[in-house]
């Protein structure tokens, strides 16, 4: 019976039991999710009056696994049952997340504990992250990749429209410490989501981790295996250089986004929710028409297109004029755009990625992944911190806006342009062995 529900078909996925419970848990978190995304910077600047660099420190915090941690995250993932990993990091957040509004109410949180909680938070979230992109390929079946991570994607992007607006609800309503308790009740349904799930990993048995490698040796040797598929693979090279970029600068607007709003712009809580909500409303308008996209224009010209979209939309961000009324208007067109261009890319690419990669690599594939398009956003959090303060948040989003046009630039110009569709990037399941 299990065996049969890790082989589903793209028509299946409805009648796929242990696929809906993953896909359940998800879409209860991803609402806790993005209450955070919210509330966690809006505690530091209403709640303890943060100033831009420390805005900037707790961004980095909460991105710091990128910097070298995620390659080891993918050894352990490749190393150990993945469903397990993600409860555990589920455990931890909910935790940690649920520390802050405690601290709150006895008058004891200050700036120290925000960046420690960030710290931890974001290492178990890459923690998770990691295993569950390699988790769904084994629970699905390859051939069911582009319509599992649609429908997974489409879920996070209704999350996207209501976690916002809710999260700021919350903050006007109980205040941002307390709208923290949300995201963590949410992980605790993420736990009893994936405990429900039946199907076994293959081959996996309790005494021995599923795929283990073969004639690598050490840590260091396994990470070099993940990294050098991804530099030695022209497509998945060309896509990490260029989200690598992208990322850089459009981390620098994500960072300064809730402060310049708030003290720039004059936006309230709530209309800043609802400025971000237009971001998932724009990813469930890619989510429902990707497959068809993809179909028509292949898989290369969608990727191109969603990068030209999102950085467009980034660009405009520091020339949306006020008052209040009117730059709440003008920031949901363009959280729409960004957040129609950028799903389409990250489902797009994410499909091409987990297609490519043999089984065995998946964990340090995505691992490695992760590094090379993350590991410069804490460096961008801290920059964006530090320009903040002494050019000013409107400033420092031109120069983020100057960037953006680079990721376009190399994508067109990259093998990743050419790819039609996901089948040519399939290749046996073999683990490469070390040179």
């Amino acid at each position: 019976m299990a065996d049969r529900l890790i082989l589903a078909r793209p028509g299946s996925l409805r009648r796929h039991r242990d696929f809906n419970k993953l896909w359940l848990g998800q879409a209860v978190s991803a609402v806790g999710s993005q209450v955070t995304l919210l509330a966690l910077p809006l505690t530091a600047v209403l709640y303890l009056h943060a100033s831009a660099g420390q805005v900037g420190l707790l961004t980095a915090a909460g991105l710091a696994a990128y910097c070298g941690p995620s390659l080891f995250i993918g050894v352990m993932v490749d190393r150990m049952r993945r469903r397990p990993l993600m409860i555990a990091a589920d455990i931890g957040r909910t935790a940690v997340i649920g520390l802050i509004p405690v601290l709150a109410w006895t008058g004891s949180l200050d700036m120290q504990v925000m960046y420690a909680v960030a710290l931890i938070q974001g290492a178990l979230s890459v923690i998770f992250d990691v295993a569950y992109q390699s988790y769904l390929p084994s629970l699905v079946g390859a051939e069911a990749l582009l319509g599992g991570n649609s429908r997974l994607q489409s879920t996070a992007s209704v999350a996207e429209v209501g976690g916002p607006g809710l999260s700021g609800a919350l903050v006007d309503l109980i205040g941002a410490p307390f709208a923290l308790l949300v995201d963590a009740g949410s992980f605790l349904v993420s736990v009893m989501s994936l405990l429900s799930i039946r199907a076994r990993e293959p081959g996996s048995q309790r005494s021995q981790p599923p795929d283990a490698p073969v004639g690598v040796r050490g840590v260091f040797g396994e990470i070099r295996v993940g990294a050098g598929f991804i530099y030695r693979h022209p497509v998945l090279r060309a896509l990490a250089g260029s989200v690598g970029i992208f990322n850089f600068f459009s981390q620098l607007q994500l960072t300064l986004f809730v402060i310049y709003a708030v003290r720039e712009m004059h936006m309230s809580a709530g209309s800043i929710g609802l400025v971000l909500a237009f971001f998932g409303v724009g990813g469930m308008a890619a989510s429902a028409t990707l497959g068809r996209a993809l179909a028509w224009f292949g898989y290369g010209s969608i990727l191109l297109a969603g990068y030209a979209l999102a950085a467009l939309a980034i660009v405009c961000i520091p020339l949306v004029p006020g008052p209040p009324a009117l730059s709440t208007v003008l920031f949901a067109v363009v959280y729409f755009a960004a957040g129609y261009g950028l799903i389409a890319m990250n489902v797009a690419m994410m499909t091409l990625r987990q297609v490519a990669t043999p089984a065995s690599l998946q964990g340090r594939v995505n691992a490695s992944f992760r590094f090379a398009i993350g590991a410069l956003m804490p460096v961008s959090a801290l920059l964006a911190g530090l320009l903040g303060e002494r050019l000013g948040l409107r400033g420092t989003l031109f120069i983020c806006a100057g960037g953006m046009p680079i990721s376009v630039v190399w994508i067109a110009l990259s093998p990743a342009r050419k790819v039609r569709t996901a089948q040519q990037l399939a290749q046996p399941r073999s683990e490469p062995r070390p040179s």
